[in-house]
C-alpha cells in the first residue's frame, strides 16, 4: 500500500489533508518500528531455541551411549545385545551430525570473519603512503 507524498511546501499550508497524509506516515513508521522489534524478539528466540536444542541433543546422545542393560543370568539375550548396539549407534549418529552442524556454523564465522580481514588488508593497502 502506497502512502501519497508529503510535500515540503504543505506543511507551510498545515492544511487537514496534510495532517492525515502525516499521520498515515506515522503509523506506518510505528508499525514498522513493532514489526522490526518483533523479528529481533524472534530472532533472539530462536538463537536460545538453537543452543537449548543442540545441548538437549548432546544430552539425549550422552544417555543413549551410557545405557545398558542390567540382566539376569550369565549374558545377555542377542534382542537386548541388538537394543543397546542400536543404542549407541543412534547416539553416534547424533553426536555426527550435532558436529557438523557445528562445523557449518563455525565456517560461516570463519568466512565472514575473513571477509572482513581482507577488506579491511585491501582498505589498508590502498591508502596511499
Amino acid at each position: 500500500m502506497g502512502h501519497p507524498p508529503l510535500e515540503f511546501s504543505d506543511c507551510y499550508l498545515d492544511s487537514p489533508d496534510f495532517r492525515e497524509r502525516l499521520k498515515c506516515y506515522e503509523q506506518e513508521l510505528e508499525r514498522t518500528n513493532k514489526f522490526i522489534k518483533d523479528v529481533i524478539k524472534d530472532g533472539n528466540a530462536l538463537i536460545s531455541a538453537m543452543k537449548n536444542y543442540s545441548s538437549a541433543v548432546q544430552k539425549f546422545s550422552q544417555t543413549l551411549q551410557s545405557f545398558q542393560f542390567n540382566f539376569i543370568g550369565d549374558t545377555l539375550t542377542d534382542d537386548e545385545i541388538n537394543i543397546a548396539e542400536s543404542f549407541k549407534e543412534f547416539a553416534e549418529l547424533l553426536n555426527e551430525v550435532e558436529n557438523e552442524r557445528m562445523m557449518m556454523e563455525r565456517k560461516k564465522k570463519f568466512e565472514k570473519d575473513g571477509e572482513k580481514f581482507y577488506s579491511l588488508l585491501d582498505r589498508h593497502l590502498h591508502l596511499s603512503s
